[in-house]
């Protein structure tokens, strides 16, 4: 098999694996893509040889690059403690102990080897452990602290065991010698990732203010940042993963603070670029290492010194020492911060969370897979195949337990994660009243008139039209919202009854104006017909989630073309049915507005219930209003390209003011930092649309 179709295979193995994980959400993905790399490796008789170096630079580093270029900065910063601590102590401890038992306990494996798979299965995986999440309510800050340990630890527990990896390959193990080659490789890998990671962010914003880049350059150029940094640092024999770690951090810190208009669109398209490729490649992890495991396992149970019972035993074991060591970690900073803080109560509970939320994944197998086959003498590695089947047993018994036990457990566990002081007063402020009141829907709800609002500001008489034009289109985003809110409060009741009333009214005033109409001969029957059955179309859906219903809006578009094909077959010209159209359409519009003008007119007081009545009728008189300008504005193509730009200008504008609202919500804790993310991502996709200029509906 091709190199080209054993990626073809590979990658159809992925995608069939999120296939099938979507039919089964209770399993993580991980154990169906080692399920699939097993049958691929037994009933398609496919064997891949991995090479250490490009392994790690193909698969390790752009996921670590794109880790650390993710992690928010400020719950980076607030939770430095617990992160370093988990990230660094806990690793050291988790290798040195944990090599020494594991060396114990297998007297089979030499020292460096033991060491070597007990710094493997130190980082921590944070994708698995936010996808048993989504199932399980776990604390935010719990979930912040094992994705921010999991951008350095991954780093640290690598470098400790290529350390110990090397050593053993050399066949001598000399502690003065690791330390200081650990020492060399982090230093530097730190330094090389700062400045290669700031230097290319700066060359890349040189090329942009030079007018040279376009969205295609910025993706491709982030996308190959990762494997330069990591080649560049590797080739001084220092930590590729720590340089593309650190890269990450300052590469992401220097983009925040130097944007520019591409920014928005070329962030979003890189962003899912990314998304992609990690996606990907964390899954061909899985899918090689199920791949490897049948042969491993058959040298395994092959293994005469070694029983097959007790292989499966070490497995467990190794993982239980890994399992034990993190619970007592974190329980032991409990009754540190209880020494400290009185009012904190220890909990073996939480410390047993803490230590399920532990997952092996990706880069443990991703590193163990690239343990070479013989030493420097030639002779062939001493426990090789050993040390690959331990690995994959703890990673799917960290999954499998992690999926199990974590919905059991936390049913009753608290929602403080007490494993640092900083954790626990975060999360006591997450439980304040005051705190994330508003949901998503109603954020966005807000902030959809905040930018109607603004738009109303930029009104003047030479874009009234295109103002009228996206106001409308908040208003209908807007209304989407309101009946999508099935916890309505009273005045959200009372706006969408109101406004089903004054739809209702400005129906009837259609209607009769356009009886009028025909009566005055000002359109012909056939245009009376074809408007009077756009009107009926209206009523039937009026107070209906029409937006949201794809058979109900192919059925509207439908009628839409069958219309126009009664108009082609029309014994009169196309065009004059299309100017009456636009007559009828104008003429309706006005007697609608009138009609609710009058309405509200004869409302009298200042109410809370008179001021929304007020709202709600201006929102449909501006629906109106574009209606009007749209059919007697028919611009030229030079104006087409003036009304682009006016747009593009006013809509950037507006959706400024909607994102620092959600900067205000946060800040004043009405929001979540998920909110505010989706709320951002929102809208970055809008920002994205008004730069390529697709503001269709």
């Amino acid at each position: 098999m091709t190199l080209i179709e054993l990626m073809v295979v590979l990658v159809t193995g992925v995608a069939l694996s999120s296939i099938i994980s979507h039919f089964v959400p209770a399993i993580p993905i991980s154990l169906f893509q080692i399920a699939i790399g097993v049958l691929l490796a037994t009933w398609g008789q496919i064997n891949v040889e991995v090479d250490s170096h490009w392994f790690m630079m193909l698969f390790v580093a752009p996921i670590l690059f794109n880790d650390s270029w993710r992690f928010p900065k400020r719950e980076l910063w607030e939770l430095r403690a617990p992160i370093l601590g988990n990230a660094i102590l806990l690793v050291l401890v988790t290798t040195i102990v944990g090599g020494y038992a594991i060396h114990f306990l297998i007297p089979q494996l030499p020292l460096a080897v033991s060491l070597a798979l007990a710094a493997v299965l130190s980082p921590t995986d944070p994708v698995a452990v936010q996808s048993i999440a989504k199932r399980v309510k776990l604390p935010e800050n719990l979930l912040h602290v094992v994705t921010g340990e999991s951008l350095v630890n991954d780093a640290t527990g690598l470098v400790s065991f290529n350390t110990a990896v090397k050593a053993a390959v050399a066949g001598t193990f000399v502690l003065g010698d690791a330390l200081l080659n650990f020492a060399w490789m982090t230093v530097m890998g730190a330094l090389v990732g700062i400045l290669l990671g700031s230097g290319m962010i700066i060359l890349r914003n040189w090329v942009s203010r030079s007018g040279l880049a376009d969205v295609v350059f910025y993706t491709i150029f982030t996308l190959l940042m990762p494997f330069i940094i990591f080649w560049v640092a590797e080739g001084i024999h220092a930590s590729g993963l720590i340089a593309v770690v650190t890269g990450g951090i300052a590469a992401k810190i220097l983009s925040d603070r130097k944007s520019s208009l591409l920014s928005a669109e070329a962030t979003i398209v890189s962003v899912h670029s990314w998304e992609v490729v990690v996606y990907v490649l964390n899954g061909l992890i899985f899918v090689l290492l199920g791949i490897t495991l049948p042969n491993a396992l058959h040298n395994i149970l092959k293994n005469t010194e070694i029983a097959n019972w007790q292989a499966f035993l070490y497995g467990l074991l190794v993982w239980l020492i890994v399992f034990v060591l993190r619970v007592l970690w974190a329980y032991a900073i409990q009754w540190g911060q209880h020494w400290h803080h009185k009012e904190t109560v220890a909990s073996l509970r939480s410390a047993i969370v803490s230590g399920l939320t532990g997952v092996r994944g990706a880069v443990t197998m991703a590193a163990v897979l690239t343990v070479p086959t013989v030493t420097d003498a030639g002779k062939a590695f001493v426990g090789r195949d050993l040390v690959i089947f331990i690995a994959a047993v703890v990673v799917v018994l960290s999954l499998v337990m992690a999926s199990i036990m974590l919905p059991v457990v936390t049913k009753q566990v608290t929602q403080h994660d007490f494993t640092q002081p900083e954790s626990a007063m975060a999360a006591e402020e997450s439980e304040s009243p005051v705190r994330a009141d508003l949901s998503e829907k109603r954020a966005r709800l807000w902030i959809i008139r905040v930018g109607i609002q603004r738009l109303r500001d930029l009104q003047t008489e030479e874009n009234r039209r295109i103002i009228h034009e996206l106001i409308s289109r908040r208003q209908k985003s807007a209304r989407t919202l309101r009946h999508s809110l099935h916890d309505d409060q009273d005045q959200s009741d009372y706006a969408a009854e109101k406004e089903i009333e004054l739809q209702e009214l400005a129906l009837e005033a259609q209607r009769n104006r356009l009886q009028q109409l025909l009566v005055e001969e000002s359109i012909s029957p056939i245009t009376y017909s074809l408007q009077a059955k756009r009107l009926d179309q209206f009523e039937a859906d009026l107070g209906s989630d029409r937006d949201l219903v794809g058979f109900v809006r192919f059925k509207w578009y439908y009628r839409r073309l069958r219309a126009n094909f009664r108009i082609w077959l029309s014994d009169q010209e196309s065009d004059v049915v299309h100017e009456e159209s636009g007559l009828a359409i104008r003429e309706m519009a006005k007697a609608a507005i009138k009609a609710l003008s009058d309405y509200v007119g004869a409302q009298v007081g200042d109410t809370v219930t008179h001021r929304i009545l007020r709202q709600t009728a201006y929102n449909l008189i501006v629906v109106y209003r574009y209606q009007i300008e749209k059919t007697k504005h028919v611009p030229s193509f030079e104006q087409q390209e003036q009304d682009d730009k006016t747009r593009m200008e006013l809509e950037l504008k507006t959706l400024s003011a909607e994102r620092d609202m959600v900067q205000e919500l946060y800040d004043q804790k009405r929001i979540s930092r998920q909110t505010s993310i989706n709320l951002r991502q929102y809208i970055n996709y809008a920002e994205t649309r008004a730069l390529v200029g697709r503001n269709e509906e």
